[in-house]
């Protein structure tokens, strides 16, 4: 699959492998593609790709363990937290190539449903005092089960409990 340049939102840099630069491929429809050079390869190609840059990055560093991420510009930027709850779902749906997965960044959570990496649903939520609040739950209802094992999971690995919100 090529991408052309039109198709291309922006381009971010992720960190090295084997020594070469690792790029965030954005495209405009939201997708993220790491780009780089595998070991002793002399022309780059994808990585790894999802829904998420956090995502991606998670990815990465699950495949390749000398992948080393780029520092934040800022120090007062904090990476989010990538966390995979595919255990939940059903073997069907994990052989069908779906996942579910929870981004934490500060105080808010995304949960996203993919399927062989592209989104499929999107959860929002927050953490606030003592809870873990998910604004709604407007997902296709074969994921519901494993959606509430993934977000109780991630409210005990905060140490809060968890709220719907009404």
């Amino acid at each position: 699959m090529n991408i052309t340049p039109n198709e291309i939102d922006r381009v971010e840099e992720a960190g090295t492998l084997y020594d070469s630069p690792v790029k965030m491929v954005r495209t405009k429809g939201g997708f993220w593609i790491a780009i780089g050079k595998k070991k002793r390869h002399t022309s780059e190609e994808a990585l790894a790709a999802g829904s998420h840059p956090a995502i991606v990055k998670y990815n990465l560093e699950k495949q390749y363990s000398e992948f080393r991420p780029a520092m934040m510009k800022s120090e007062g930027m904090i990476e989010p937290v990538v966390e995979k709850h595919s255990h939940f779902l059903s073997d069907d749906l994990r052989k069908g190539g779906y996942d579910i997965f929870s981004i934490q960044n500060g105080q808010l959570v995304e949960f996203q449903i993919t399927k062989q990496n592209a989104q499929v649903a999107t959860v929002n939520g927050s953490i606030s005092n003592d809870h873990l609040l998910i604004e709604s739950l407007s997902i296709p209802k074969e994921f519901v089960k494993a959606l509430a094992g993934a977000t109780l999971e991630k409210s005990i690995s905060c140490e809060v409990g968890l709220r719907l919100k009404k």
